[in-house]
């Protein structure tokens, strides 16, 4: 037995990185004679991608442990075994019917290697501590540096280096890239199996640079796992990594091949000898023959290709068979082109030469839609699902007009899943938009709103197999109570705040009760915004109860002035003065100064008065004169005093409308308001409420602002929306007095919308 004679030692990590859930899966057996290893990575964005992994590794091992062996044509076998086991589990449950995987399997005689891969699991070979040889992966990258597009040693961080050709789980029949001939091993080499987790964040440097440093291949593995971790990278991959060290090797073993070609190219060149020694006036029949023999075959792999899905290869096959029907045109005129049959024989040439130009027609149509198809599916697991049914739509016309090669190529199959891929666009395009509207009512805490949003989402996603989209929506949903137990705090900080200021400061204790109003509204109480209500009115009430006492004690102060009652009348202003200066109305607290300053002069008035009631009846005119003097000017005062009353009673009124406007979110009415109180402040001269309502227009700008920017934002009008934002921004600064949390809203906002405006057409095109 083979694996007596040798020493393969086997060791291998595997580990989440930083996801939820491991998809990756390694498997390996070494039998009597040969032995095999098998990695696989699933795709992460994909419902059962660790089921994917699982089942390629086992069912490779599984079939060669039946059939045991070391050529190219078991590695095939074993790859397309695991890929039909992968559809089949596709087929029997609807929720796996998107999951795929990349495979890579090494088998060994315990002398030398042979390996096979699809997707971009990588295998490194080392000997001597150096890389000598990596394989290539099934991705856009790798094409671009096959093109010489891009750089080997920048593949890691192209951002299409997961963006694969083919992987196992396909629709279409895989294509394995296989080893064409037996790597013979030595003694010290050591094989690295690797998934993108491990590769994407190691160089090749780092590889041979560890190992250098490090006898024990555990502790290297570790090393290496350390160094994935320690990645600049925010996201890292499901990461694998096994090492195979060949200790000890067998003796060599001659691989069986296949003798048929052989015998066959021994039988077609003694035909060839046969007919050159029995008439050379066959040599042109033959040679005729051969060059449709050639062009058949040409034709024959064309088809094999075509059913491979290589349509580069088949085209290219098809040109060369029609290069070969070229060489069957007869040149001959005259009498030597007729005794040969020139005309017919070129007419039948150039009827096989048209059918494969139409040949080649069709294959491009067949290798458009497809390219459509991989498109598509690139699109459609990134979500952008108008792009992809574009594709789709494009594919599915191609192949319901195609009839070449339809069975082979499984062309109902394909376009029942297209179908279903169609049907399913538009509805997660609306789960996608009922995702974002319901963020945005997160955004402004209407949580009612975002969870109906929210529930709406999850029922398409789920009826449409975007179970992995589920999982971050049902995270949304689980933050929702804790975000509305903060809100419903907030709130109640806001109306204790409000309570306290009842008594100290009525204004400010209105405005942060409207506050509290609208953050229980947001959470849809309406017990506690009623009693809001009732307080804020209560507030008003007072306010209006205390300016109305104040406006009467005024009013019969100067009927106790004009009746000649100076010092009842100064009782009753200094009553009126400490209730203006309560309500923070300096104007009317200054208007009651002079009141009581002018009732002052009519004491000294009396006083005087009595002294001179000795003094000539000529004197007492005079000073009755301007005792009259005096009442014309306390009656003006009077009328004076109770137009501003009214003027005061008005733009109380106007102030009140505007708040209430306000809060309806009707800004532009509300400034009106709070504009016409302001005109009626200005004339009465109170600056302090002046300043305020200047406050409350700034502001409610603000609002007004934000909102006219809100709805230019979602008619895509970017410029516009950028304007406003910055408008509204402006605005909050000049009022002065609004809360960080409103000035973070609307910088976010101005963010968002810059970075709109900023965009190039090829960025909105992306």
């Amino acid at each position: 037995m083979r694996k007596e004679e040798a020493k393969f030692e086997t060791r291998f990590i595997s580990n989440l990185g930083t996801q939820e859930k491991n998809n990756d899966y390694f498997g390996y057996v070494q039998l009597d004679n040969y032995a095999i290893w098998a990695v696989a990575d699933g795709f992460d964005e994909e419902e059962g991608a660790d089921a994917a992994a699982r089942i390629a590794v086992e069912a490779a091992v599984e079939y060669f442990m039946l059939a045991p062996g070391f050529n190219t044509k078991i590695l095939k076998e074993l790859t397309e075994y695991a890929h039909s086991k992968v559809v089949e589990k596709q087929e029997e449950n609807e929720r796996f019917s998107l999951m795929h995987t990349s495979l890579l399997i090494v088998i060994s005689n315990y002398h030398s290697i042979l390996w096979a891969n699809v997707g971009n699991t990588r295998l490194y070979h080392l000997r001597d501590g150096f890389i000598f040889f990596q394989t290539k992966d099934d991705s856009i990258s790798q094409l671009l540096v096959n093109d010489e597009a891009l750089d080997i040693r920048d593949i890691k961080q192209h951002r299409q280096r997961n963006d694969l050709t083919q992987a196992v789980g396909d629709y279409i029949k895989v294509k394995p890239n296989i080893s064409k001939n037996p790597v013979i091993l030595q003694e010290g080499d050591i094989l690295l199996m690797t998934t993108m987790g491990a590769w994407e964040n190691l160089d090749e440097s780092e590889i041979e640079a560890e190992l250098s440093k490090i006898d024990n291949r555990q502790q290297w593995l570790k090393s290496l796992e350390n160094k994935i971790m320690a990645t600049s990278r925010k996201e890292v991959e499901n990461y694998t990594l096994v090492s195979v060290v060949a200790e000890q090797l067998a003796s060599p073993e001659k691989i069986k091949k296949n003798k048929k070609p052989l015998i066959i190219k021994i039988i077609i060149i003694s035909a060839v000898l046969l007919i050159i020694l029995l008439s050379m006036s066959l040599w042109s029949m033959k040679k005729r023959s051969n060059i449709e023999k050639t062009a058949l075959g040409y034709q024959k792999q064309a088809e094999e290709s075509i059913v491979k899905k290589d349509f580069n290869n088949s085209l290219d096959e098809l040109n060369l068979a029609i290069g070969e029907y070229d060489k069957l045109h007869i040149k001959s005129r005259g009498i030597i082109g007729f005794f040969k049959g020139a005309k017919g024989k070129n007419r039948d040439t150039d009827g096989k030469i048209n059918e494969l130009k139409l040949r080649i027609e069709q294959t491009e149509k067949l290798q458009k839609a497809f390219q459509d198809i991989n498109d598509g599916n690139q699109l459609y697991n990134s979500g952008d699902y108008e792009q992809a049914s574009r594709k789709y739509q494009s594919a599915k016309f191609t192949l319901e007009q195609n009839t070449y090669k339809r069975d082979e190529l499984n062309t109902d199959d394909i376009l029942t899943i297209l179908n279903s891929r169609i049907d399913a666009t538009p509805k997660l395009m609306e789960a996608k938009s009922l995702e974002k509207n319901g963020d945005e009512a997160m955004a402004r805490s209407d949580f009612a709103t975002a969870k109906s949003k929210y529930d709406d989402a999850i029922n398409i996603y789920l009826t449409n197999g975007k179970a992995d989209y589920v999982i971050n929506l049902e995270r949304k949903m689980e933050g929702i109570s804790e975000q509305q137990q903060t809100a419903y705090n907030g709130a109640l900080l806001t109306e204790n705040r409000a309570d306290m200021l009842s008594a100290s400061n009525p204004d400010s204790s209105r405005e942060t009760y409207y506050e509290a109003r609208r953050m229980y509204q947001l959470l849809g109480d309406k017990v506690k915004t009623g009693e809001v209500d009732n307080k804020i009115q209560e507030i008003n009430a007072r306010q209006l109860a205390d300016l109305q006492t104040a406006n009467n004690l005024i009013q019969e102060g100067l009927s106790l002035l004009n009746s000649g009652n100076p010092t009842m009348a100064i009782a009753n202003f200094n009553k009126a003065k400490l209730i203006y200066n309560k309500l923070g109305d300096s104007g009317n607290s200054r208007s009651t100064d002079e009141y009581i300053k002018q009732a002052h002069t009519f004491v000294k008035i009396e006083d005087n008065t009595k002294q001179l009631e000795q003094q000539s009846k000529e004197e007492l005119a005079v000073k009755q004169q301007e005792i009259d003097k005096k009442n014309a000017a306390i009656a003006e005062e009077m009328r004076k005093a109770e137009e501003r009353n009214q003027k005061i009673i008005l733009a109380g009124d106007l102030k009140n409308k505007g708040d209430e406007l306000a809060f309806a979110e009707r800004y532009i009415e509300s400034i009106d308001k709070y504009e016409e109180a302001k005109k009626l402040y200005t004339e009465l001269d109170l600056k302090g409420e002046t300043e305020y309502l200047e406050y409350k227009i700034k502001r409610n700008e603000g609002y007004l602002y934000e909102l006219q920017g809100d709805q230019a934002y979602k008619a895509k009008k970017w410029i516009d929306a950028e304007q406003k934002y910055k408008m509204s921004a402006d605005s909050f600064d000049k009022a002065g007095d609004i809360s960080e949390e409103v000035k973070s809203r609307v910088e976010k906002k101005l963010a968002k919308a810059t970075r709109k405006v900023n965009k190039r057409w090829w960025q909105f095109w992306k």
